[in-house]
């Protein structure tokens, strides 16, 4: 039941933009834990709890991803704002494992370029306006096909980063409706081409940063510090002074403070 209940949170969090699985990972207090203990020897160990979360991926992402996107059509401020809020409740946690020690200026370099690489993309570019559609896009073409292959790869390693993900990646490399398609039509061809990717992006994204975690633990978290902050303004949706807005505020107070005691929990 825990290692489906992770992945049905994984899989619903996967379609929205700056909420990532390396995020989910971060509000549990778990990142660290997931990624060093990753191995072959504990896969097999443990393979009832890694189907278990694979199964619970497939539901979140075919199931709740739907409630999660109709929300965010329905209540868009609302949802977004408690997005934020969880985010903010992290940060505190996130800054505590950067600064266990004094921050190396090379690692300092790091936080600026992680943010600012935020806000390059808040600014120029993954506008869902920009990502066509197939129709548009015409028959599946084999060049197609591989630049969805390479994109999902890039897209899955993404995803494990917190405050990037997997979403904005794709908004970015212009798959973002595809893959939103190929999920709420079943189109068993894109399906698989995403899935295959997707698994070898993970298992490539999750040696990367068992590496630094290791290595270069404080060069990591610095970097997440500033991928997790620059997300706020990617998805920041503005602010009205009325009803909606007074409500945002609420959830933003709401879900911060729980983000903050589920981090400390762990």
């Amino acid at each position: 039941m825990k290692g489906f209940t992770f992945g049905l949170l994984y899989g619903a969090a996967s379609p929205v933009p700056g909420i990532s699985g390396g995020t989910l990972f971060v509000f549990l207090n778990i990142y660290e834990d997931v990624f060093i203990s990753a191995s072959w020897a504990n896969i097999k160990k443990n393979l009832s709890l890694v189907i278990s979360f694979l199964i619970g991926c497939g539901v979140g992402l075919l199931g709740i991803s739907h409630v999660i996107m109709y929300l965010l059509g329905n209540y868009e401020r609302i949802m977004y704002f408690s997005f934020i809020g969880l985010i903010l409740g992290c940060i505190p946690n996130i800054y505590k494992k950067a600064t266990v020690v004094k921050i190396k200026a090379i690692n300092g370099l790091i936080f600026a370029v992680a943010l600012a690489f935020m806000l390059l993309l808040t600014f120029s570019g993954g506008e869902l306006s920009t990502n066509s559609s197939l129709e548009q896009l015409g028959s599946l073409t084999p060049n197609l096909l591989l630049w969805i292959f390479i994109a999902s790869i890039i897209s899955s390693m993404a995803m494990l980063i917190p405050g990037v993900g997997g979403s904005i990646m794709m908004l970015a490399l212009g798959i973002y409706t595809i893959f939103i398609e190929a999920v709420s039509t079943f189109n068993l061809v894109l399906l698989s081409v995403l899935t295959v990717a997707m698994i070898l992006g993970t298992l490539l994204g999750v040696i990367a940063i068992k590496k630094l975690l290791n290595s270069y633990p404080q060069t990591l978290y610095c970097a997440i510090l500033g991928f997790i902050i620059g997300s706020i303004f990617i998805i920041y949706p503005g602010f009205s002074a009325n009803l909606e807005g007074l409500i945002s505020l609420i959830f933003v107070a709401l879900f911060a403070v729980f983000a903050f005691w589920l981090s400390k929990k762990g």
